[in-house]
């Protein structure tokens, strides 16, 4: 969060070889959604949450200028950020850090793949490339938030196996299936 110009020009200098996985939804939720566990914004203020966000994205829409690879860290399984709603910080990226949809996607998927250390045959969608795919009910290069909605996650594939197949029952009766 609380980086300054020199460490900044170090990341930028080595920025093939690290990332930066920020916490993000911690510092925005804190300070805006946690008030039903006693953390009211006025308390998260108090504590300094509101300056470290808002240092921390302003310092962070400077490394992704700079072309440092941001992608979504996290600090999950607290109550008020809670386990599978990591979709938000593609929201959070979208809206605090400056990215395009289409960015912030890049960062969740080739990044992810990168950060990873197995070469490059993860996070993309190419021959030969494990395939982590989610299909989905929308366009999130349109609305980033799609991606928030387990209703619109229509299938789900993992290491190229379906963790949550396609509902197909809808389509049959659209589909000629027969063979020629």
């Amino acid at each position: 969060s609380f980086i300054d110009e020199e460490g900044l020009d170090m990341l930028e200098a080595a920025k093939h070889r690290h990332f930066v996985a920020p916490g993000i939804a911690w510092l925005i939720n804190t300070s805006f959604h946690a008030s039903e566990f006693g953390i009211t914004p006025e308390v998260a203020r108090g504590m300094g949450y509101h300056r470290e966000l808002e240092i921390a994205c302003e310092n962070l829409k400077k490394m992704h200028r700079r072309g440092i690879r941001i992608l979504p860290g996290g600090d999950y399984g607290f109550a008020w950020i809670k386990h599978g709603s990591n979709a938000k910080d593609l929201e959070y990226f979208v809206k605090y850090l400056g990215f395009s949809p289409m960015e912030a996607l890049i960062a969740a998927t080739r990044y992810g793949g990168e950060i990873m250390m197995r070469g490059k045959e993860l996070g993309q969608v190419k021959e030969g490339f494990l395939a982590d795919l989610l299909l989905v009910d929308g366009d999130p290069v349109a609305d980033i938030t799609v991606l928030q909605d387990r209703k619109k996650l229509l299938a789900v594939m993992k290491d190229g196996e379906f963790h949550k197949a396609p509902d197909t029952r809808p389509m049959r009766g659209r589909l000629d299936l027969r063979v020629a």
